[in-house]
């Protein structure tokens, strides 16, 4: 599909429509002109002019993101809107045009550029190619400038696609699966999961912001495919002055329902080694219900060797959303007396010159021996009391992650 839209010479998009039934016609709000005198040199005269959207014209961002579009909404139509070069878009307030050049709107609104489109960062690729970028390495731990950008540009896609709804829960990878096949040949990399092979251990470390957790198995716990909601696909960041691995992808096994390797998985499980550090989880003086006491944002977690003050955990659930905070205090309560875990899998050291270790936090799935992932943990050595560093590779214990 996303081959057919690339292609295209111009696509016309029925973005106002909720489904087809409704085509590209109908009903905008009128808008309401305000008239006044003009004069410019010898021309005088009336002028009729209407006020544009404030939070639009300030944040161009959300003019060309569509948010309020029903065809936003839908899961599958961004595969269609990315790989498009020319779209004319039939929207609720009125038409637009977009294409490599920019946005721009029938009332004369004009943004010098455009949503995320794979075919203007082809011709980026291209030249990044020709002057080795894409798979130059670079010290410290950093990825090149040119991969750099195309990471970015899917960390972007995946935040986009989180915010929207699929008819079939399963169809979460299968309608992204023909952007990861592009960025896969782009990157000469493998997409498992959701997550790029040749940065397994950072992909690992993708946010849900907000986010939770799927009713039913789509994706493994350590993929963002395993969430709805909004996600922030992991990159190292431009913050950081370095980073160094500490845990090491021993196997990862991805089952696949059909042939499309990008496409829905029935089971997945990765073995890593890496330090773990159990953590102690308290939720005083958290209450999501109570928005007037609301003061911490996050449930605070300690470590046996750590400083008594721990720092906040971030779980992969929203409890921000108006109709979550109930599910989210019932969630984190149902940790109780449950052992939960840092798996630390990097040490990042920022232009600051602070230090903060990067871990999932992962908890048993029924005594099985696997575990399954809850969330993210940033820890500096205070709240550590130690540095996972000064232990040997071998010494860490392997863990299979489900």
């Amino acid at each position: 599909m996303v081959s057919i839209y690339r292609n295209a010479y111009l696509t016309i998009s029925a973005s106002r429509a909720r489904d087809s039934s409704q085509g590209f016609f109908g009903e905008s709000n009128a808008r309401e002109y305000v008239e006044f005198e003009y004069a410019t040199g010898d021309l005088r005269g009336q002028v009729l002019a209407f006020a544009l959207p404030l939070n639009e014209e300030v944040n161009s961002i959300e003019t060309i993101k569509l948010q309020k579009e029903p065809l936003s909404d839908r899961g599958w139509t961004l595969q269609e809107r990315a790989a498009a070069s020319r779209t004319v878009i039939y929207a609720l307030p009125q038409l637009f045009f977009e294409c490599n050049e920019g946005f721009r709107g029938e009332d004369g609104r004009y943004v010098k550029y455009r949503f995320e489109s794979i075919t203007k960062l082809e011709q980026k690729t291209r030249e990044m190619r020709r002057n080795g970028q894409i798979n130059q390495t670079t010290q410290w731990g950093r990825v090149s400038k040119g991969r750099y950008t195309l990471l970015e540009s899917w960390q972007r896609l995946v935040g986009f696609y989180g915010q929207r709804r699929l008819a079939y829960a399963s169809d979460k990878l299968p309608a992204i699966s023909g952007l990861a096949s592009v960025f896969a040949k782009w990157l000469d990399d493998e997409c498992i999961a959701g997550l790029w092979r040749s940065q397994l251990i950072e992909g690992l470390l993708w946010q849900g912001c907000p986010g939770k957790q799927a009713q039913q198995y789509r994706a493994p716990s350590w993929s963002w495919a395993s969430t709805d909601g909004n996600t922030d696909a992991y990159i190292p960041r431009n913050s950081w002055s370095s980073y160094e691995l500490l845990s090491n992808v021993l196997d990862v096994n991805v089952k696949l329902k059909g042939t499309n390797p990008y496409g829905e998985v029935t089971d997945a499980s990765l073995k890593i080694q890496a330090p773990i550090e159990c953590l102690n989880f308290t939720i005083e003086n958290w209450d999501p219900t109570k928005k007037e006491k609301f003061s911490i944002t996050h449930p605070i977690v300690t470590t046996d060797s750590g400083n008594p003050v721990g720092t906040e955990c971030y779980f992969d659930f929203d409890y921000r959303a108006e109709h979550n905070p109930h599910e989210a205090l019932r969630t984190v309560k149902s940790l109780k007396g449950v052992d939960i875990f840092a798996l630390i899998l990097l040490k990042a050291t920022y232009i600051d010159k602070s230090v903060y270790y990067h871990a999932l936090i992962i908890s048993e799935v029924k005594e099985g021996g696997d575990y399954q992932r809850l969330g993210t943990i940033y820890l500096n050595e205070g709240v550590l009391g130690k540095r996972p560093e000064n232990q040997a590779v071998d010494e860490f214990p392997i863990t299979r992650l489900v």
